[in-house]
């Protein structure tokens, strides 16, 4: 190293340093040799901005004096006295979040006169970014919203509100809480859609910190990507525990290890009977599981419970000092349990090899291993729902028959005109026969002639007197069709005589030539009058239809169920002769709560599986009355009162 020395190169007789300079930097270079030690610090002149005018040389003295280096001047600082500070709160660092919260608190009960509406929108919003008028619309329109009315309003607003809600501002019980915050989702969901993705996990988190036994908020049926893991597993607990299983085709396809969407089957024409069939096979499958291998799916494949930490109120404007920042909650992870994974998978293989079978598709998907009486179940189901299926597109296909009302009207008009003409001309014809048999008969034989006339006209209307040619006498006769009534028996025209002693003669054969030729000519010219009627221009009687032949009498069993549909209307007498002896039995199980234990047993008679029979009575029911009857584990409320005559004899 190359050294420069300077001029000003300084030595004492105790510390020796020079300056160095090298590249136009200035070093200084200092040699110690250990006897520097306890040597007394160097005096100096004082400096005039040291102290304040006339008292710099008394400081220096009294310095001097009191650490007794000497006479030479000192220059000397007071120490300032020690401030009282409470370090944690007066240099406290306040966040945005426990601004927010304070003035929350103080603004809890603040209320505004009726405002009009004024636009707000932040991603994050805080009183800090609403204007006078915003501030006065909010208060405004919080009042109303604690009230139950809830005007239009935008999205910000309602994320301030529920702000509130979270830190304790509005309520005094959490359950309270739960409902304001529940009640102004339920409001504006419709409008706003985005509430769903946060205020799902907001309440859940409100439940966690405050210890609420609520039920967990139910997913839609199609599940959403934003939706935490958390919520993700309780909701396919929910959906493994509902009573038939409820799982939908989005969360199917969530827990099998098959990309079925990718199969050749799905993507040319399957894809429609996969998504609606698997679900239900599911279900099924459980049910079998739970009658024959001791079990439910989720009893059988149930994980070890897991630990996780989950961030509260994530993506909320909150003060992580109320409740903490993480919550640890304990979960079945149910999408990663292997074993239950496995099953699933298989269960959609074996529907897919079904429906194949069924649909006539070449190619069968192999290593599917499930209980051969599963297997064959599910083949008889998938059947089932495929012809049942094609039934409906056949209906479905069908041309309506829509009737012209107005033809219809005018084709009746057109009908009671022509049967009043008719009516009418009978009456004429059967005066006419009447009025000549009055002329050529004797009274007995016009007697038996109107006898034969009115035989011949059972369905003719009652006429007055007048109308029958002006004589009181005439019979009056209207025709009443008793089907179930004796036939009466006539004596024969023929017997009826003009000598009333000869018919009472037991030697009738006795009779006078004369007599028994007049009174031939006689019966000859009442039959020649019965001709003539029948021959007329008058149409034709209508036939009675025949009666339909009864059904045979079913003599009840004991221990059958009967239901007696006498005082119902006839879609419900249509219900009950569809339903089988085994059906009425499941409604009767139903009756008075379910009894799955009288399910099972009525099924295993049937050879068949409670949710099956249950579909084929809803089946009957949306034929006959045009609704579903069975809801559930349950009869519809509305139709409880139809089964009080159902009943096991």
């Amino acid at each position: 190293m190359s050294e420069t020395s300077k001029p000003n190169d300084i030595h004492n007789r105790h510390v020796r340093h020079k300056v160095v300079t090298e590249g136009g930097v200035r070093f200084a270079e200092i040699e110690l040799g250990g006897e520097e030690r306890d040597l007394p610090l160097p005096t100096r002149e004082p400096d005039l901005f040291d102290s304040q005018p006339g008292q710099g040389s008394d400081a220096a003295r009294s310095g001097a004096g009191q650490s007794g280096v000497g006479d030479s001047p000192a220059s000397l600082v007071q120490p300032e006295e020690s401030l009282d500070l409470d370090w944690n709160e007066s240099f406290r660092y306040i966040s945005r979040e426990q601004q927010f919260v304070q003035q929350a608190r103080e603004l809890a009960w603040h209320v505004e006169e009726a405002a009009p509406f004024v636009p707000f929108k932040s991603y994050w919003p805080t009183y800090d970014q609403m204007t006078r008028d915003q501030h006065r619309w909010y208060f405004y329109w919080r009042e109303e919203v604690r009230s139950g009315r809830y005007p239009d309003t935008d999205l910000s607003y309602l994320f301030i509100y529920v702000y509130e809600l979270i830190h304790g501002i509005g309520w005094s019980d959490p359950a309270q809480g739960y409902a304001l915050m529940n009640a102004v989702w339920e409001a504006y969901r419709g409008r706003y859609p985005k509430l769903d993705t946060y205020l799902r996990e907001w309440l859940y988190d409100f439940m966690l910190v405050h210890g609420l036994d609520m039920p967990v908020k139910e997913i839609p049926q199609r599940l959403p990507r934003s939706l935490s893991s958390v919520l993700k597993e309780l909701e396919w607990l929910r959906r493994y525990s509902a009573d038939p299983v409820d799982l939908g085709w989005d969360y199917l396809l969530d827990i099998i290890d098959y990309d079925v969407e990718k199969s050749r089957f799905y993507r040319e024409g399957g894809r429609k009977a996969l998504q609606q069939l698997s679900p239900k096979v599911i279900a099924l499958a459980d049910s079998y599981s739970a009658r024959y291998e001791g079990g439910r799916l989720i009893e059988r494949y149930r994980p070890r419970p897991r630990q996780v930490t989950r961030y509260l109120f994530r993506s909320a404007v909150y003060d992580h000092e109320m409740y903490g920042r993480t919550a640890s909650v304990t979960v079945l992870m149910l999408s990663e349990h292997a074993p239950l994974r496995s099953y699933m998978t298989q269960l959609v293989r074996l529907t897919e090899n079904k429906l194949r079978e069924l649909k006539g598709y070449k190619g069968r998907l192999r290593g599917i291993e499930v209980p051969a009486g599963l297997e064959e179940l599910v083949g008889r189901f998938l059947k089932k729902e495929l012809h049942q299926e094609a039934e409906a597109e056949r209906k479905k296909s069908a041309p309506a028959v829509k009737i012209d009302s107005r033809k219809l009207r005018r084709l009746q008009r057109e009908s009671d005109e022509v049967r009043d003409m008719l009516l009418t001309d009978a009456a004429h014809t059967d005066a006419a026969v009447s009025a000549a048999a009055a002329l050529t008969d004797p009274p007995e034989e016009r007697q038996g002639v109107r006898e034969a006339a009115g035989e011949a006209k059972p369905l003719e209307r009652e006429t007055p007197p007048a109308k029958r040619g002006g004589s009181e006498e005439a019979p009056l006769f209207q025709a009443v069709m008793d089907f179930d009534a004796e036939p009466r028996v006539r004596a024969p025209l023929a017997e009826t005589s003009a000598h009333p002693a000869a018919a009472a003669s037991p030697n009738s054969a006795e009779v006078p030539a004369s007599s028994e030729s007049s009174k031939s000519s006689k019966s000859s010219k009442s039959s020649d009058s019965r001709e003539s009627l029948a021959t007329s221009d008058s149409p034709k009687l209508p036939v009675p239809p025949a009666l339909p032949p009864e059904r045979p009498l079913h003599v009840p069993k004991q221990g059958e169920v009967m239901w007696n549909t006498a005082s119902l209307d006839e879609e419900w007498q249509q219900l009950a002769e569809r339903l089988a002896p085994v059906h009425l039995a499941l409604l009767l199980a139903l009756k008075h709560g379910p009894d799955r234990e009288a399910m099972q047993r009525a099924a295993d008679q049937a050879g068949s599986m409670p949710e099956l029979l249950l579909d084929e009575i809803n089946d009957a029911a949306m034929d006959t009355i045009g609704d579903l009857l069975v809801d559930g584990d349950a009869i519809v409320d509305e139709y409880r009162d139809k089964f009080e005559t159902l009943m096991r004899i």
